[in-house]
């Protein structure tokens, strides 16, 4: 095995996009465990950044749990709190913490992005996460529909946003990993899974050298 990530401990929490089989949740913690990390991956459909820290009910399309590359079961669809980041910091003290959020808190459909909504909702997570190392991924194209209301144009403006919000966090622009109009979707924002299978790549290809950073900095003297 090509134990890349031997010994880092990865934490990922995100919304829909990490919640269902044939999503990211499925993808990522896959590629991941097979480079050797151990992988805990907590998804909350229509989650928001702070519902991470100062729990909320949320609206019950789905939550889940899953360790490793255990296999996926149906999501838990009755509603749901995220777990607060900092029991999920004391129980599994992992090395990162990788967010998938970005599209609950983009005001499709809305004149504008909130900014100082946003801003509130980002800096409540980074300031609990702390000094533990971060990854933040950013919204990547959807296509339009009338149920969400997601266009390219807002995507851009929550993408060029975040990337300034999210620090201490690193940032990784959705929008810079797949071509506009090349993710095709169920609903207009979850991805189709072949959509899904090109963004998780994309996802692994520019963290994993990140990740093996962060490995090789967390690492003690002499190994």
């Amino acid at each position: 095995m090509n134990a890349l990530l031997a010994g880092l401990t990865l934490l990922i929490i995100g919304d829909s996009h990490v919640t269902f089989k044939d999503s990211l949740l499925e993808i990522l913690p896959d590629a991941f465990t097979r480079q050797g990390a151990k992988v805990i991956t907590y998804g909350v459909c229509s989650s928001t950044a702070a519902d991470w820290v100062v729990p909320n009910p949320n609206n019950g399309c789905g939550a889940a749990q899953r360790i490793g590359d255990e296999p996926i079961g149906a999501p838990d669809m009755k509603p749901a709190s995220p777990p607060p980041m900092a029991s999920l910091l004391e129980k599994w003290h992992p090395d990162v913490v990788m967010v998938v959020l970005g599209d609950t808190m983009a005001g499709y459909g809305q004149k504008t992005i909130s900014e100082n909504w946003v801003d509130e909702q980002v800096k409540t997570l980074t300031y609990t996460i702390g000094k533990t190392a971060c990854i933040w991924i950013g919204p990547t194209w959807g296509q339009y529909s009338p149920r969400y209301g997601k266009t390219d144009q807002r995507t851009t403006e929550m993408a060029t946003f975040m990337k300034e919000e999210v620090q201490p966090c690193a940032y990784v622009d959705g929008t810079q990993l797949m071509k506009p109009g090349s993710v095709s979707t169920i609903d207009g924002i979850h991805a189709t899974p072949a959509s899904y299978q090109v963004w998780g790549d994309a996802i692994v290809k520019t963290t994993l050298p990140m990740l093996e950073k962060i490995k090789a900095e967390e690492a003690p003297a002499g190994q």
